[in-house]
Parts: C-alpha cells; structure tokens; sequence
C-alpha cells in the first residue's frame, strides 16, 4: 500500500529535505541531514549550511562557525546525589551520622596532573573548583579518568566509585554531562565550558 502511494504522489515520499524550518537547532549538511551537534567537519549557523572548518581552525561552539585557533574545554564536577548510607553495610558513612565529605578526582587527558575538588559534606554536594582544562580534541581522543570518594582523615577512604568516561561531541555542544555510577552515586553532573585562542 505504502508503495502505491509513493508512486501516486512521488514528491511526497522523495528525499528529506534540510531547511531552515526544519533544521532551526542544526546546520544541514552535504548529504542534506540536520546536524545538531557541531564539529570541526560540519560547522553552520542554525538553520544555514554546514562547512569543514579548514586545517588549523576549529569549530566555535558559540558563534557556529570557523575560528583560525584552538578550542580549550574547562571539565568542572559541578553536583552530586550520593546514596544516604553504605549499600553494602548500611551504616552511615561517617560514625557520627553525618553527612560524607565528598571529592572528586580526575585525571584529564595530556594535564599533567590529577585535578581534585575540595571536600563538601554532604549528601548533595556541590563544586566551584577543583576541575582541568584541556585541549577539546584530546577530550574527544582520550577518555577522562573519574573517581568519588568520602574523604576521611582519620580512617581510610570510603571509594564510592570510578569510571573511564569518553566525552562526546554531544557532550561539547551541550555543554554538560550527566553520570551514575550505581549503587552509591546516583548523579554525577560535569560542566564543560570552552574558550578559544589563535593558534
């Protein structure tokens, strides 16, 4: 039936048509596709033509176009929603009932060393500080190595786990990233900020 339909109206089932209507959030590209999230290959203004940004430029994701420089993104632990008590034993994570004091620490891609927020307690935690900066296209070459620990001074750590994570391209565009690493952290929020410079 579909068939029969097509081949009574034809333009209605011809090829998928990339406009500024339809493509109000994306560039469209060669192969007339929307393309919501940049990259230095498919670089456009929302709604205009996608292009490849030449060598030695990279796509700016604020202004949707070329940029003759480098792209830099800031990884900051932004928050977290930690699990009241030990899943595994049930006791609070602190002998004296109180909140954990949470870190996070992360070995970013070609930073020379490992980046650690301060501690918060509490089992909401919150970070201004503590992120790295890197290269973007090492962020999308290499994964980000994370881990999440009540810090304890007088007893050992309490893990509450880690991860390898690769950054998308998503994850540039959108500007955050959102993880779990059950049963303990059920979110862990990063924020990705750029900058830009000439080369």
């Amino acid at each position: 039936m579909f068939v029969l339909m097509c081949a009574l109206w034809l333009p209605a089932c011809g090829p998928y048509d990339c406009t500024a209507e339809n493509c109000a959030d994306g560039c469209c590209s060669a192969l007339n596709e929307c393309i919501r999230y940049r990259s230095d290959s498919e670089c456009g203004p929302n709604g205009g033509s996608c292009e490849a940004c030449a060598e030695g430029s990279v796509c700016r994701l604020d202004q949707r176009a070329c940029y003759a420089g480098v792209m830099r993104t800031y990884v900051q632990p932004r928050r977290a929603v930690i699990a009241d008590v030990d899943p595994d034993t049930g006791e609070d994570w602190d002998s004296d009932g109180s909140p954990p004091d949470v870190v996070v620490e992360m070995k970013c891609p070609s930073a020379p060393d490992r980046s650690r927020t301060p501690e918060d307690e509490s089992w909401e935690p919150e970070w201004r500080s503590g992120g790295c900066q890197v290269i973007s296209s090492n962020l999308l070459r290499y994964p980000i190595e994370i881990s999440i620990f009540d810090n304890d001074d007088f007893t050992f750590d309490d893990e509450f786990g880690g991860l390898s994570y690769q950054v998308t391209r998503a994850d540039l565009n959108l500007g955050r990233i959102e993880l779990s690493i059950p049963p303990i952290v059920k979110t862990l929020v990063f924020e990705l900020s750029h900058n830009y410079a000439p080369q």
